[in-house]
């Protein structure tokens, strides 16, 4: 163990060293303590707040991942370029003590410095947010809204495939009957589409229902709806104020009759949903941008069901669209914000432990800038992989050979913005230890892990005789 901390004790030196780490170290100062006093966000004490978390952690995050890659490919090579690693070889170390130590050593850096930024984060933003001019009012609904962690619960959403797969015989038939040309293939694909766009849509004078499960039967718990509509078509241009009305079912016992007459009636256990409409007349709402408002206790069934609509009644007659990231969310009280805030933390520090090691097997068999290249070319097929694969079963393009190949990288690659969790802090969003632990087992086991393993078999096997100084 002695060669190993040794190791790790050089490997901290020489990055300390690097020019391009202490560039990324300045800038990261200018991240931590810039952003906070320089960002105003939409002049609310919960919009200030918001930003100042989410642009600071997603700076913090960025500069640390370009620190990690950098140091990961330097480290490795600058050793065995410059044929000071071939004295070392030469001694009774192995290669994998020297390989997992340099690991090490990098990972114990950006931990040390994500560690100082993420607290230098927390402690800048909790002062000026006591010692800014808020109102008692601004900042219960902060308290309340954003620093807390909330259990997100989202509505059931019908299976848009299950149900094209379904309509499609008679959508076949009606076309036949008209003499109509068609492939089977792209009217799925079109009737999918249709579907999703008929789901998003609220048609004026229409409501539309949601059904939410698992929920905390807590008659006296209170609970938050989080939403976002637009107006005419989904896009930020062009939006405007409308009217509409939230509707909540509340749940009341079905009984059934018994066969005796002097038996009382039975509970089933089932409930059925009666309309009560939160407002008296319809209410004005801004579009394209999230609202939120607080349910009390009531609404949640035995079996844990809750159910409620909305209802169209814009001035001008036009549709509302709602996505289906945009809610409506049920949100619900778990935990407090520092805890919430320390899991967002341990993420990002996985996502840089991934990152050294790939950076590192890279660089067991590679030049540094073939090595720098390789691993940014990884991380930019998972970011595009992912996305092209959310796109297709939004739009319904699940049969294209980009839609495919996508499946197919996913496997192998990582989706570096399913790391990214200033968005759950910024709105008090609960990061659940079941996504933590998903996060780890396969992004971390499956994906990250296999690599890091062939990196060290090939750093192991490497003939370092076959290295030239140019």
């Amino acid at each position: 163990m002695r060669a190993f901390w040794a190791i790790v004790r050089l490997t901290l030196k020489n990055a300390i060293r690097s020019h391009i780490f202490q560039l990324l170290l300045t800038l990261l100062v200018l991240c931590i303590f810039l952003i906070p006093n320089t960002v105003t966000g939409d002049g609310t004490a919960r919009g200030f707040i918001q930003i100042s978390l989410k642009y600071s952690l997603a700076s913090v995050a960025f500069v640390l991942s370009l620190s990690s890659v950098w140091l990961g490919c330097y480290i490795m090579t600058r050793d065995v370029e410059s044929y000071q690693l071939h004295m070392v070889v030469s001694k009774p170390v192995s290669r994998i003590t020297i390989w997992l130590g340099k690991w090490t050593g990098i990972c114990l850096m950006n931990g040390i410095l994500l560690l100082a930024a993420a607290s230098a984060v927390y402690l800048i933003v909790m002062y000026q947010f006591s010692q800014r001019t808020f109102s008692q009012g601004e900042k219960a609904r902060i308290k309340t809204e954003v620093m807390t962690g909330r259990r997100v619960l989202m509505p059931e959403v019908p299976d848009f495939d299950k149900i094209a797969r379904q309509e499609l015989p008679q959508r076949i038939k009606l076309l036949r009957a008209e003499g109509l040309r068609f492939d089977e293939n792209k009217l799925l694909k079109e009737m999918r589409k249709e579907l999703f766009l008929k789901y998003c849509e609220i048609p004026y004078k229409s409501g539309r229902d949601w059904m939410f499960e698992n929920l905390p039967f807590d008659k006296e718990g209170t609970i938050f709806v989080r939403y976002r509509f637009y107006v005419n078509k989904i896009s930020s241009e062009k939006q405007r104020m409308t009217h509409g009305m939230w509707v909540v079912g509340v749940p009341v016992p079905v009984r059934q009759k018994s066969g005796n007459v002097f038996e009382r009636d039975k509970l089933k256990g089932e409930v059925e949903f009666y309309p009560r409409a939160l407002t008296q007349k319809p209410q004005q709402y801004m579009t394209g941008v999230f609202h939120e408002f607080k349910l009390k206790g009531g609404i949640v069934s035995p079996k844990g069901e809750a159910r409620m609509s909305y209802v169209n009644v814009d001035d001008l007659r036009y549709p509302v669209y709602m996505q289906l990231a945009d809610g409506p969310k049920m949100l619900i009280r778990v935990t407090g914000f520092f805890e919430n805030y320390c899991r967002g933390i341990v993420i990002m520090l996985l996502q840089l432990i991934i990152l050294a090691g790939l950076s590192c097997a890279a660089a067991s068999f590679l030049s540094m800038p073939t090595a720098v290249f390789m691993v940014i070319s990884y991380m930019i097929f998972g970011s595009v992989a992912s996305f092209t694969t959310s796109q297709g079963h939004i739009s319904g393009t699940m049969d294209n050979i980009g839609f495919f190949v996508s499946k197919v990288l996913l496997f192998a690659v990582i989706p570096i913005q399913n790391f990214e969790v200033t968005q759950f802090l910024a709105n008090g969003e609960l990061i659940e230890l079941s996504f933590m632990g998903r996060i780890f087992f396969s992004y971390f086991v499956l994906r990250a892990l296999p690599f890091i393993l062939v990196g060290i078999w090939l750093y192991w096997r490497r003939q370092m005789g076959l290295v030239i100084r140019k």
